[in-house]
């Protein structure tokens, strides 16, 4: 076991022996692996947390976001990636801010802010894990993901980055917009992105391919 994954282990055993956090943490389910390419990894993709809503489909996430499996979520990041000019297989390191599994996903938990309350003890371990990835870039999946990393007085909606208007289908958008290294937790350069779920919403549709056609300018000329 290697270091990081010791510590992650063992904040895994703390917060399950906390008196008032360990009610929310699913301690039955291990931590699932990141993913890591083949090659030289220049894009890093963080996820939320890996607590699917179905219950019974958490028992069968072994790497995170189950990118060893050849699923939905997998095929959307193909499909960026391809648009980035790199191989999901061989130039993606994926992770969780939060690496434990959570009793129920936690935008159900309604009495306390988990994504908060937990960041403290997660939130250092995951810029450790990034220190050999010093200056590649980050996309983030889904929207509450946002909330704990940014900056005061800066956005954690999706769309913001991505131009939206009310106006938006009439052809009128802001400009596209990332989060900047001084502009988050991380201290990196982040491109927000939808969660695969999110997809089926026009608006992200129609400005995906331009987004992507972004971030390559800004990260990848």
């Amino acid at each position: 076991m290697n270091t990081l994954e010791a510590r992650a282990n063992n904040i895994f055993d703390q917060l399950k022996q906390d008196e008032r956090l360990g009610r929310y943490v699913d301690g039955t389910l291990s931590i699932p692996k990141p993913y890591h390419g083949t090659g030289e990894i220049r894009l890093i993709v963080l996820g939320q947390d890996p607590t699917v809503k179905n219950p019974q489909g958490r028992k069968t996430i072994r790497t995170v976001l189950n990118l060893d499996r050849n699923r939905s979520v997998r095929a959307y990041l193909a499909g960026v990636c391809n648009g980035l000019g790199i191989q999901i297989t061989e130039n993606v390191y994926a992770t969780n801010l939060y690496k434990n599994f959570f009793v129920q996903p936690p935008t159900q938990i309604s009495e306390i802010d988990i994504f908060q309350e937990f960041i403290g003890f997660w939130l250092p371990l995951l810029k450790e894990e990034l220190e050999p990835f010093a200056g590649t870039p980050v996309v983030t999946l889904g929207e509450p993901i946002l909330a704990p990393l940014v900056a005061e007085n800066v956005s954690s909606k999706v769309r913001d980055y991505w131009g939206y208007v009310p106006e938006w289908k009439e052809g009128k958008a802001k400009p596209f917009q990332y989060l900047k290294k001084t502009d988050n937790q991380l201290e990196r350069t982040i491109f927000p992105f939808p969660h695969q779920t999110s997809l089926r919403m026009q608006f992200y549709k129609a400005r995906m391919s331009d987004y992507i056609s972004f971030v390559k300018a800004i990260a990848f000329s």
